[in-house]
C-alpha cells in the first residue's frame, strides 16, 4: 500500500467512524484499525487526531468548492440566479457529505490555523463574495454591502442546510417543499437589498 493510499484510506476511515461514532469518540485507533494500519502510522501521515480531522475538513471544502463552481458555471447570469445555485450546491453538499460538512464547521476539533484550512476557506469566501457582486452588477441586492449580503445567505442556506440534513422541514413543517424554500431565500434577500 502506497502513502497516499494510506492517506487517502485514512481520510475515508476517519470520515466513516465520525459518522458511526460522532467526533468525540472517533479515536486515531479506531481509525487506523478499520484501515488496518497501526495507530502510530497515522503519525506518518497527521500530526495528530485534529490534524486528521483538519485534513478531511480541507477536503471537504474543496470539493464544497467544486461543486459550487460548477453550479454557479451552469447557472444563468440574471439577478440571483447565481446565488441561488452556489446555495443550492451548498445544501446538496451537506446532504450529500453530512459528516465531512459538519466538520468544516467545528473549530474546537480542527486546527484552524492551518494554512491550507484557511487557504480552503478562504478561496470559498472569496467565490461567495465574487459570485454576490456579480449578482449586483446586475441590479440584484445592490442596497446592502457585498460582504454583509454574502453572509445573510450563507446564514440561511446553511440553516436550510442543517434543518434539511435533520429532517426538521418535514417534521416541523410538514405543508413546506424544501426545494421551493432556496429561491424564496434569494428573492427575500434581494427584498432585503
Amino acid at each position: 500500500m502506497s502513502r497516499l493510499d494510506v492517506r487517502h484510506r485514512l481520510l475515508r476511515a476517519a470520515e466513516q467512524e465520525i459518522a458511526s461514532s460522532g467526533p468525540a469518540r472517533a479515536s486515531l485507533r479506531a481509525i487506523a484499525r478499520r484501515v488496518g494500519v497501526s495507530h502510530q502510522a497515522t503519525a506518518h501521515h497527521f500530526e495528530d487526531r485534529a490534524g486528521l480531522f483538519t485534513a478531511l475538513a480541507v477536503e471537504g471544502l474543496e470539493l464544497l468548492l467544486e461543486q459550487t463552481e460548477a453550479a454557479i458555471a451552469e447557472a444563468p447570469v440574471e439577478g440571483g440566479l447565481r446565488v441561488a445555485a452556489a446555495g443550492a450546491a451548498y445544501v446538496e453538499f451537506a446532504l450529500a457529505r453530512p459528516t465531512m460538512f459538519d466538520l468544516m464547521f467545528r473549530p474546537e476539533l480542527l486546527h484552524v490555523d492551518d494554512e491550507r484550512f484557511v487557504a480552503a476557506r478562504e478561496r470559498h469566501r472569496d467565490l461567495m463574495l465574487a459570485t454576490v457582486a456579480d449578482a449586483q452588477a446586475t441590479g440584484w441586492g445592490t442596497a446592502v454591502p457585498t460582504a454583509e449580503l454574502a453572509m445573510l445567505g450563507w446564514a440561511a442556506v446553511h440553516g436550510l442546510a442543517v434543518l434539511q440534513r435533520d429532517q426538521l422541514v418535514g417534521a416541523v413543517y410538514p405543508d413546506v417543499d424544501p426545494d421551493n424554500i432556496l429561491p424564496r431565500v434569494v428573492h427575500a434577500l434581494d427584498a432585503l437589498a
